[in-house]
C-alpha cells in the first residue's frame, strides 16, 4: 500500500475516532474531512549542507542536521505524516531529531509532535508556548484538537526576543520582532548556509498577501517590521511555512505588493468605504486551499483599523 494511502486512511480513522467525542463540535470534523485530500506524501528535498525543507502535508517543516543529530522546524499537522517526515529522514542520516524550533504555535505546525520521541528539547516564543499550555487544559483552543499526547511536548526553552545561540554545534539567530503572523512567531536564519525557514511570515501557497491571526494578536504593520528583520539578515534562500522556497528579491517584492495593498486599504477605510465595498475595488479573493476559511488581508486590516480608530467607515 503506498504511502499516501496509508497516511490518508489513518487520518480518517483519526477523524471517524475524535467525531465521537462530544466535546469536540462536529462542524470541526467537517472542516478536517475536506483536509484529507490536501495532505499528500512528504518529500524531503536538500537546500544547502546539511539543511533540508520538507514538503507535502500541510505544510512545510525543515530538518537540519547538526554533530550529533537533528534539529527539525516545526511537526507538520498529523502525527501519520510526521512519522513519514522521520522514516524519510533515516534515510538520509541515522542521527535522530534531538531538537525542535517552533516557529508558531498554530495546528499545522505543532500538531504533529506527538511523533517525535519525548524528552526532546523544544524551542518556542514565550507566546507561542503560552498558547501550547492552554492545549493542555482546552485541546478545542488552537483551531483543530491535537492528541492529548501534546501535553508531554510542551516547549522546553523559550525567546522573548531575536536570540543567537548555537544547537548541536550549528550557528542558529532565532528572529522574532513583535505580533506579525501572531504574537509568538519565530524565524530561524543559519547563517552558514543563509536560509532562512520563516514559517508562516511567508505563505506564498496560500494567497499573494500575509496572512494575520488578529486572534493570537497577529498586526500587519508586524508584519512588515518582521519581513524587513528577516531581509536584513540576506540570506539566499526564504523557505516559507506553505509553498515552494522564495529567493530575496521575492521577499522584497513580497513585502512592498503588501505594503501597496494595506496603504489601499487604509486610503478606501479613511474614504468610509465598507469592507465589502473595498474588496470588490481591490478584486480580493478567498484564501487558497483549507485556508480558505480564514479572513483575507484586506479583512484583517479593516479590522485593525477599526480597532485603531475605535470606529468602522459608516454603514452602506
Amino acid at each position: 500500500m503506498k504511502a499516501q494511502t496509508v497516511i490518508a486512511l489513518s487520518l480518517a480513522a483519526l477523524v471517524s475516532l475524535m467525531a465521537g467525542l462530544s466535546q469536540i463540535p462536529a462542524v470541526r470534523f467537517a472542516v478536517l474531512g475536506t483536509l484529507l485530500p490536501l495532505t499528500s506524501t512528504i518529500v524531503v528535498k536538500p537546500l544547502k549542507d546539511d539543511v533540508y525543507w520538507v514538503s507535502g502535508g500541510m505544510g512545510n517543516t525543515g530538518l537540519v542536521i547538526g554533530e550529533t543529530g537533528v534539529i527539525a522546524i516545526d511537526s507538520q499537522m498529523f502525527i501519520p505524516t510526521a512519522k513519514q517526515q522521520l522514516e524519510e529522514m533515516a534515510k538520509i542520516t541515522p542521527k535522530s531529531v534531538k531538537t525542535i524550533v517552533l516557529t508558531h504555535s498554530d495546528p499545522d505546525h505543532v500538531n504533529g509532535l506527538p511523533a517525535f520521541p519525548r524528552g526532546l528539547e523544544i524551542i518556542a516564543h514565550d507566546r507561542a508556548k503560552a498558547d501550547m499550555q492552554l492545549l493542555v487544559s482546552d485541546l478545542n483552543s488552537n483551531g483543530f484538537p491535537p492528541s492529548a499526547e501534546i501535553k508531554h511536548y510542551m516547549p522546553t526553552r523559550t525567546v522573548k526576543a531575536t536570540e543567537t545561540t548555537n544547537l548541536d554545534g550549528v550557528p542558529v539567530i532565532l528572529v522574532h520582532t513583535g505580533s506579525a503572523h501572531t504574537d509568538g512567531d519565530l524565524a530561524i536564519f543559519l547563517p552558514r548556509q543563509r536560509v532562512v525557514f520563516a514559517g508562516d511570515l511567508l505563505t506564498p501557497a496560500i494567497g499573494p498577501f500575509p496572512g494575520i491571526h488578529l486572534g493570537k494578536h497577529g498586526s500587519s504593520l508586524g508584519m512588515f517590521a518582521s519581513l524587513r528583520a528577516i531581509l536584513a539578515l540576506d540570506a539566499d534562500i526564504y523557505v516559507p511555512g506553505h509553498g515552494e522556497p522564495l529567493t530575496q528579491a521575492a521577499v522584497r517584492q513580497s513585502l512592498k505588493d503588501a505594503e501597496e495593498r494595506r496603504a489601499q486599504v487604509k486610503t478606501l477605510f479613511d474614504q468610509g468605504k465598507s469592507v465589502q465595498e473595498a474588496k470588490l475595488a481591490l478584486n480580493d479573493v478567498a484564501l487558497k486551499g483549507a485556508a480558505a476559511r480564514f479572513p483575507t488581508f484586506v479583512e484583517t486590516t479593516y479590522q485593525e483599523l477599526i480597532a485603531e480608530r475605535g470606529v468602522g467607515p459608516p454603514a452602506k
